[in-house]
């Protein structure tokens, strides 16, 4: 059955669904003791299917090539993936070119001398200046700087010619090639509660059968760090019946081999639906997405033909409110835009020297704050005087999430501890700790969820070296917090100290000093980042999920920085620590 490209929420599954996923939660492995320097990276490319260009072209083995040239020639040509990288082979004997499988990975290299040495009679050796690898799913893992990997080649004259008789799977990619061979593309998976859609960003090579790669990606499952904290709609071992996912006329066609997929219940079958309307909506050539089981049609139920109590509106693109909440003479207000907002009825709170306050999205008047030494966790309601919910030593500016919770990290002999608190009060327990083994000897200098729920961005401070990073949260089938899975490290280029959400893909970063100019940074999950214009005594930056203006707030004078790389000084703006919800 066909169904047109959705306006990205979805019906959600059946308690029976439900329970299976919350089972798959609790079967997950704990957190790796391990502190990665790795991740995934991509976002979604509109025109990832049209035009299939690809430069550099790869040359061809010239005559008489030198064992040296034959080698430097064929890495060059994993440039060239065009009619399965037949340029690349003819760098190889007739044997060698059908054992060799390029697409098992891709190392992109950043240096463009690369001098081969012997290792062995016949044999070249390589070292690479490695920057990333991509794997076979597309997931692009960054490395850490002034990586290298050791790659030997063998040879031989085949009549007067010398070509590879081995070489290792995979191709080679000059970095600044790399968006000219490979598009960035978003899959997406679930969080338990069957609440959000999460983004899963891939690279694919740039060639006809990208809606093939990105279907045998999403059934393959999410990325490691994402693996503990998401659910798919497809069961394991779901597998297409055609390895191919032809487009006609717009419809793309995606047929499923029989088990795991005929016995779904109608909630789930309108999930998978959902999860592949997303996955390939995004390409141009796909106005719909048909499912069939061995070329049968499979039944998708529609919106009206499930119970009620069965539907559940999945959001694909989470936006915070753009009302912020600050302090101002050490009172709690609302700030929209230019409007100073008062809130009704809040305790007086100054004596505590409020600091650093938060506010969950789309919930009325509860609030969260530090106190002035960071020592203690309020939060806050109308009528009622403030509740102390944590005391620790070094909290970092709470993240109220959607799921009810209130995030801090503090520093407890020599490590991090991660606390969620519940604002919920009809939650139970009312607290957690959320363990991650590769905390330890670390510190967390800031600390933020996501709107999703399903992911936790950190300035993590390993003996003065800082990182930022993007690690799963692992929940229970109630959406309260266990654990994180192990992180992901995303390529930065300033001083950090704070980290804040900018979207589903992309975040902010900066540090603060009250007397040199700092630098911050857009960062994306991609790596295309980009770096602001630097502000003098940068004490706050407030940004939002969804939000055009970010706010800046600086020792002398505010600044709005439009979605631009120009920060607009704005006097009229009295409030400060300044925070979008979230």
């Amino acid at each position: 059955m066909s169904r047109r490209r959705p306006s990205k929420r979805a019906l959600a599954a059946p308690a029976r669904l439900l329970a299976l996923m919350t089972a798959l939660m609790l079967m997950l492995g704990a957190c790796s003791p391990m502190l990665p320097t790795d991740g995934p990276v991509g976002t979604s490319a509109p025109d990832a299917d049209r035009g299939f260009n690809y430069a550099p072209q790869a040359a061809p083995p010239p005559p008489d090539a030198d064992p040296d040239e034959i080698v430097e020639g064929f890495i060059r040509a994993g440039a060239g993936p065009q009619d399965d990288y037949a340029v690349a082979r003819q760098f190889m004997t007739a044997e060698a070119a059908r054992e060799w499988r390029p697409d098992e990975r891709t190392v992109v290299y950043t240096e463009d001398d690369f001098p081969t040495q012997f290792s062995g009679e016949n044999t070249r050796n390589v070292q690479l200046s490695v920057e990333s690898i991509i794997d076979s799913s597309g997931i692009r893992t960054r490395l850490p700087e002034r990586s290298t990997e050791s790659l030997d080649f063998t040879l031989e004259q085949v009549g007067s010619q010398w070509r590879i008789t081995d070489a290792p799977d995979g191709t080679m990619l000059l970095a600044g090639t790399v968006d000219q061979v490979f598009r960035p593309h978003t899959l997406y998976y679930f969080d338990p509660q069957l609440r959000y859609a999460v983004p899963d960003q891939r690279w694919f090579l740039n060639r006809p059968g990208l809606s093939s790669a990105i279907v045998a990606a999403l059934l393959e499952g999410p990325a490691p760090y994402l693996e503990p904290a998401v659910v798919s709609a497809f069961p394991d071992g779901a597998e297409l019946e055609r390895a191919s996912v032809p487009v006609d006329e717009g419809i793309a066609a995606v047929d499923f081999a029989a088990e795991g997929i005929t016995a779904a219940e109608p909630a789930e079958r309108a999930l998978m639906q959902e999860q592949l309307d997303l996955a390939l909506g995004s390409l141009s050539s796909v106005e719909e997405v048909e499912l069939t089981v061995e070329q049968r049609e499979l039944e998708i139920p529609v919106e009206a033909d499930l119970p009620e109590e069965d539907r559940l509106d999945i959001n694909a693109s989470p936006e915070v409110g753009s009302t912020q909440v600050g302090i101002l003479n050490g009172e709690l207000r609302r700030q929209n835009d230019q409007v100073l907002l008062s809130v009704a009825n809040l305790a007086d709170i100054s004596d505590l020297d409020p600091q650093d306050p938060a506010v969950p999205n789309d919930v009325a008047n509860v609030f969260a704050f530090l106190d002035g030494d960071a020592e203690e966790l309020y939060h806050l309601r109308p009528n009622r005087e403030p509740d102390l919910v944590l005391e620790e030593e070094n909290l970092t500016r709470p993240s109220m999430d959607n799921f009810g919770w209130t995030w801090v990290a503090s520093e407890s002999g020599g490590e991090a501890v991660v606390h969620a608190v519940a604002y919920d009060e009809s939650l139970e327990p009312s607290r957690a700790e959320v363990s991650a083994d590769w905390l330890a000897s670390r510190s967390i200098t800031s600390l933020r969820i996501s709107q999703d729920g399903a992911r936790a961005a950190m300035i993590l401070d390993d003996d003065g070296e800082r990182g930022l990073y993007v690690a799963g949260v692992i929940r229970d089938a109630a959406g309260a917090p266990q654990g994180l899975g192990q992180p992901m490290r995303v390529q930065t280029s300033v001083e950090l100290e704070e980290v804040r959400w900018r979207g589903p893909d992309a975040l902010y970063v900066w540090a603060s000093s009250e007397e040199e100019p700092m630098t911050p940074e857009w960062v994306t999950l991609t790596g295309a980042n980009r770096v602001d214009p630097a502000l003098l005594g940068l004490l706050n930056v407030s940004v939002g999920e969804g939000q055009d203006i970010i706010f800046a707030e600086t020792v002398d004078v505010p600044f709005q920085n439009l979605a631009s790389d120009a920060w607009v000084a704005n006097e009229d703006i009295e409030i400060r620590d300044l925070a979008y919800p979230g």
